[in-house]
């Protein structure tokens, strides 16, 4: 089995995902700033999940995709407020995701696959959204969370990098 069919066939539960985003609510920013203090570093708490709203293209990576020859497969991700849906070289999928705590800029993420036998099935994940580039690692069903944004298939993690296209 070719590297491309077996990254496909472990990654098709995480693209079939979909429905409402569900966060911590964000912190409001106080009325009056002080202009000499130094700026928080962002948390979870922070983070608007309509930011991730909008149509996303991107790859599949091997290792941590720093290079343009460890893509391995196209991904397309739809995001709305109501669901996420997926395709990966031609199948489609869909789940429900929750956002919570995070370190920093890293936000964790959980997919919850909606039809099939991914349906229940809760792929524990990490991600960045940076601008308009998503990175998001996702763990197999059953694995624990990655720690790091890089493919790791041995450890049942695979990372997208993708890019905002509206």
């Amino acid at each position: 089995m070719s590297v491309l069919a077996s990254l496909c066939r472990c990654t098709a539960p995480l693209f079939a995902l979909a429905a409402l985003a569900q966060t911590q609510t964000p912190t409001p920013v106080p009325s009056g700033t002080d202009k000499t203090a130094t700026p928080a570093i962002p948390t979870a708490a922070d983070f608007d999940p309509r930011e991730l709203l909008g149509v996303w293209e991107g790859y599949l990576v091997d290792g941590d995709g720093s290079k343009t020859s460890q893509r391995t497969g196209n991904v397309s991700l739809t995001i709305t407020a109501d669901k996420i849906t997926t395709s990966i070289q031609g199948n489609a999928g869909e789940g429900t995701y929750r956002i919570s705590a995070g370190d920093g800029k890293l936000r964790q993420i959980d997919a919850t696959g909606t039809g099939g036998h991914y349906q229940g099935k809760v792929y524990p994940g990490i991600f960045t959204l940076e601008g308009n580039t998503l990175k998001w690692c996702s763990g197999e069903a059953g694995w624990p969370r990655p720690t790091a944004l890089r493919t790791h298939f041995a450890g049942g993690q695979y990372l997208m990098i993708l890019t905002r296209k509206q």
